[in-house]
């Protein structure tokens, strides 16, 4: 069975949900489970039911086929009528092409909106058919779905899903591309040498050729237009140098501030030299340079190979949103404390840190470490108020025992497997005022908030936490893709 919480399962979940646990239980006790009724490559006609959160869907099997199964199918929509081509079989489903749609969703589909020659052989985008307000109402149920399956929390538990907040940008956000390349066994291209991005369903890759999109001539249109500038230049090198590759490489495109100009910015600096450092965009191709972006007006300085959030365009927002969800109007005791774990270059950190006492970012990197530190020194921001500490997995919240929980706020952001059972634990011996959860993975957050909520059911101090809101970011528009935010209040019996 796929890994609990990983892509595979959330559609296996789905597929089940279709099917109905007792013909799964069935087919599996009678090792029938992998017995398709199609043949490889067979061609049909089918209707779309349901719409899965990576946004793939999945239509029934004909009752001529003799048995329950179902077909995944990518680009289209519930309700639609779909010739698919059947091309891989798994556990109770077959993965299929999709050939046609014969009768579309008008209510969703409008292919005059894509801007890709790309798209549906592509895997970097999934929904550019689809109006943005559609794409953040699909988020939005995204959220809602993945609380109801995974987190196991009856409904009174979990507060209404907010409405998905859209990026300013919906084509031209990304600010970080890694195409890539393989040569065949041995050490030679293959014929057609593909360049570009994965294949949107088979293992390969997909050639993006310069001028390969009708707008603008752009690459990429998702891409900001620094790295559309640069890509044909990486492609044209990686043909000249080719005989210096063994196997293949992954190529780094990463947009970046001017780094000449020397940070904290100097007061004696031009309007135009000041309008350079702040706003000139160049692309970084060496996963150990250092890259620089701004958030409103807090920099940050990071290695090109590491995590930094890919759309600049929504981050203020986004930064904005976790300052308010942790102040509300009327709060009556304000946390001064702040503890940013996974804290990475120190976004949260140092963004939040004018409205705290004491901040304190926790990582297990140090490298991350090192510029985390670093950024707190090019904004002016002393290490008696901020400081960045590198924590041990077993015992995280141990350097900063000094911090009162009570007067404490907790952001965690961890990678897309979230956090463990050790975590957890840690973080209900601390038991800070306020946590807010923010998450790449929501079905990974929906299961971590659970087990939270399931392990602080009334403390020794008759205090527990309540989960206060759900909302997802649209940091990656044109993609099944969203983050999550969650808020917890620790709060009394008595309220």
């Amino acid at each position: 069975m796929p890994e609990h919480c990983s892509p595979e399962d959330v559609q296996w979940q789905d597929i089940v949900a279709l099917l109905g646990k007792d013909v799964v239980d069935h087919a599996i006790e009678s090792e029938t489970e992998f017995s398709s009724p199609f043949e490889k490559f067979e061609e049909l006609e089918v209707k779309v039911v349901h719409m899965c959160s990576n946004a793939t869907s999945l239509a029934l099997a004909p009752e001529s086929k003799g048995r329950p199964w179902v077909l995944v199918v990518p680009f289209c929509f519930p309700g639609e009528t779909v010739r698919v081509k059947v091309h891989r079989h798994e556990r109770l489903h077959s993965l299929c092409d999709l050939l046609e749609v014969v009768e579309p969703n008008l209510e969703i589909r409008d292919e005059s909106l894509v801007k890709c020659k790309y798209f549906r052989t592509c895997g970097g985008c999934q929904t550019q058919m689809v109006s943005y307000e559609n794409q953040l109402k699909f988020k939005r149920n995204v959220v809602l779905n993945a609380y109801k399956k995974y987190s196991k929390l009856p409904d009174s538990e979990v507060p209404e899903i907010l409405p998905t907040i859209g990026s300013p940008l919906q084509y031209g956000y990304r600010t970080k591309i890694t195409p890539h390349f393989q040569l065949k066994s041995n050490g030679t291209p293959g014929d057609p040498f593909c360049i570009g991005f994965n294949d949107a369903s088979r293992p390969r890759v997909v050639d993006i050729e310069a001028s390969g999109c009708p707008i603008n001539g752009l690459e990429c249109p998702i891409a900001t237009p620094v790295l559309n500038e640069t890509l044909p230049i990486a492609r044209k090198k990686i043909h000249d140098t080719l005989s210096t590759f063994k196997k293949g490489s992954t190529l780094l495109l990463r947009e970046s501030l001017n780094t000449d100009v020397p940070l904290p910015l100097s007061s004696s600096l031009t309007p135009d030299e000041l309008a350079d450092a702040m706003n000139t965009k160049i692309c970084i191709t060496n996963n150990n340079a250092s890259v620089r972006e701004r958030v409103d007006n807090t920099f940050f300085e990071f290695n090109g190979g590491s995590f930094f959030q890919n759309n600049n365009s929504i981050l203020p927002i986004f930064t904005q949103y976790i300052r308010e969800a942790i102040f509300p109007p009327g709060i009556v005791s304000k946390p001064t404390h702040l503890i940013d774990t996974y804290c990475g270059a120190g976004l949260f950190a140092l963004t939040l840190a004018p409205y705290f006492d004491v901040v304190s970012g926790i990582e297990l990197s140090a490298d991350s470490i090192m510029y985390a530190k670093r950024n707190a020194r090019l904004n002016d921001i002393p290490s008696t108020k901020c400081s960045f500490r590198k924590g041990d997995a077993a015992n995280i919240f141990d350097v900063v025992k000094e911090f009162p929980p009570e007067h404490t706020a907790v952001v965690i952001d961890p990678p897309r497997k979230g956090t463990d059972m050790n975590f957890i634990n840690q973080l209900v011996g601390f038991l800070p005022q306020t946590v807010v959860y923010v998450s790449c993975n929501v079905h990974t957050q929906a299961r971590d908030i659970g087990l939270l909520l399931r392990a602080v059911e009334f403390d020794s101090r008759g205090e527990k936490y309540v989960l206060e809101s759900l909302r997802g970011f649209d940091l990656f528009p044109q993609t099944s893709h969203v983050e999550s935010v969650a808020v917890l209040r620790l709060c009394n019996r008595e309220n």
